[in-house]
């Protein structure tokens, strides 16, 4: 299911008080999240099912922000399209809501906790990575090859899918190398030491998160990396997030649609199957990406048996 983010941030495809299709909550379900928000200290009593469900933010609703109101006021869908943005009152949003996340780390579960981390605990890195897609799709606009902001869009849910199983790593840099992986790539762009990713993280993010995201940036490239293993956690991830958009089916549908617009012969599209896409599912770095590789890497597999077939008739 795709993600369905708030104007301040909170991912309410991840909030277990969500109810709007296809998101929703048996009363069982309901009734445990008012049991929760009442442990967490959100409500100072178990509240109804109908009080606890919610099916989204309107302009009506209270909030202690106005956040949806204001951003309906100026026509934008969040705070992240906002050229006031950071403002103050989102400021404070942000501040009541990491008072919270330590009473809620003490008193609940770890799949409590991680579920509430995801919900609202990341909504200032999801809007920084809302802003960063936006940047993107500015770059990639007239690039149609494989290497466009769809790739981007896969790489970077691929790396979340993956981080999801290595609570330890960076989220913040795992996100914004995998949005800006190809913001300095070779084939498309010519611009030194990642300048296009620099130029967006240039104030929003400290100097030293910047270069560790452009350092895991480094990292991810085939053809620049072949045979090397990412130094850290958060490059062997967008690594493997990268390789893996390179296998199955669309790995094959990027293949030729660059081809194609490199004027690339058939027969030198099927040697870069050989030369680089059979090769990566012994080149993953996580367990997650490994078992996700072996089902593209047949597809990559019987392609070609049914491709050699039709071509020697």
């Amino acid at each position: 299911m795709d993600r369905i983010l708030a104007a301040c941030g909170n991912d309410c495809s991840a909030c277990p008080r969500y109810t709007a299709h296809p998101y929703e909550k048996s009363e069982e379900e309901l009734h445990r999240t008012a049991v929760l928000w009442m442990k967490i200290g959100y409500r100072d009593h178990i509240v109804s099912n109908e009080e606890i469900s919610c099916s989204g933010c309107k302009p009506e609703n209270w909030c202690r922000y106005h956040v949806v109101k204001c951003c309906a006021e100026k026509g934008i869908k969040a705070c992240s399209s906002c050229l006031e943005y950071p403002c103050e009152n989102i400021r404070e949003c942000f501040e009541v809501t990491r008072s919270f996340e330590p009473k809620c780390r003490e008193v609940c579960s770890d799949a409590e906790y991680a579920l509430l981390k995801k919900a609202f605990f990341e909504k200032e890195l999801n809007l920084l990575a809302d802003q960063a897609v936006t940047y993107i799709t500015g770059l990639f606009r007239d690039n149609a090859g494989g290497h466009d902001a769809e790739h981007t869009l896969r790489v970077y849910r691929y790396a979340m899918l993956i981080a999801e199983k290595e609570p330890e790593c960076d989220r913040l840099t795992v996100t914004l190398a995998a949005l800006l992986h190809d913001a300095d790539d070779h084939k498309l762009f010519h611009t030194e030491d990642n300048e296009n990713a620099r130029r967006f993280l240039k104030g929003r993010v400290s100097s030293d998160q910047a270069e560790k995201i452009c350092q895991c940036i480094d990292s991810v490239s085939f053809s620049r990396n072949r045979g090397k293993i990412p130094d850290t956690l958060e490059g062997k991830i967008v690594q493997d997030a990268d390789r893996l958009d390179a296998m199955g089916a669309v790995g094959i549908a990027r293949t030729f649609a660059y081809g194609g617009e490199h004027g690339r012969p058939l027969q030198d599209s099927v040697r870069h199957f050989h030369d680089k896409l059979l090769l990566l599912r012994d080149m993953m770095n996580t367990e997650t990406a490994k078992q996700l590789a072996a089902k593209r890497h047949a597809f990559l597999e019987a392609f070609l048996n049914e491709l050699d077939e039709e071509i020697s008739r």
